[in-house]
């Protein structure tokens, strides 16, 4: 048998940190960050425990990295927003904020903005991306700069965090805070 490839290493390195934090994420968001620990994260994977903090050194480094993921979608969706959207268009953005992983990011967004144990830094970020998404929200289909669309903006966030808690806790598919989202978006349009 011949020894492995570095681009084959490459590859199964790969494989086994996205396991690791497929894994992880769903024992987040199921048990909290303080209620979540290493071995549950290695069990929940099939992996070791040894390995998993051959990936990963600490519980945090873990955490940090969902947030960083989670926030990174964030900051996409916020990209993807413009000026001119049509309320259809929060529609769609509703129906993306509540599949795959979304809904759990969010979540992992909020446990990142509530616990005092995270890192200062991940709470700014998540802090600062949470109020440019609602900046954007607010302006997305105004055309014109922010003013009482910033009620609209909070409103379409509100609307879309907590879609994604219920859908998480099994209680929602996301349909009702689609059409919520659409109307909230076309309210005070001329």
């Amino acid at each position: 048998m011949s020894p492995r490839t570095q681009e084959a290493n490459d590859a199964l390195h790969a494989e086994r940190r996205k396991t690791i934090l497929d894994a992880a994420l769903h024992v987040f968001v199921e048990n909290g960050f303080n209620g979540t620990r290493m071995q549950e994260i290695a069990k929940r994977c099939a992996l070791s425990y040894g390995l998993v903090y051959h990936y990963f050194p600490t519980k945090e480094a873990i955490f940090a990295t969902l947030v960083d993921m989670a926030l990174d979608a964030a900051e996409l969706l916020i990209h993807s927003m413009s000026r001119s959207a049509e309320p259809r268009v929060f529609g769609s953005l509703a129906d993306f904020a509540l599949s795959g992983p979304s809904p759990l990011y969010f979540a992992l967004i909020v446990e990142a903005l509530t616990k005092k144990s995270v890192a200062p830094e991940l709470e700014a970020r998540a802090k600062e991306t949470i109020l440019s998404m609602k900046t954007a929200l607010a302006a997305a289909g105004s055309g014109e700069s922010l003013t009482d669309d910033a009620v609209k903006g909070e409103g379409i966030l509100a609307v879309l965090l907590g879609a994604s808690i219920m859908k998480i806790c099994r209680l929602s598919d996301g349909t009702f805070a689609s059409r919520s989202v659409k109307v909230l978006a076309a309210s005070g349009r001329k």
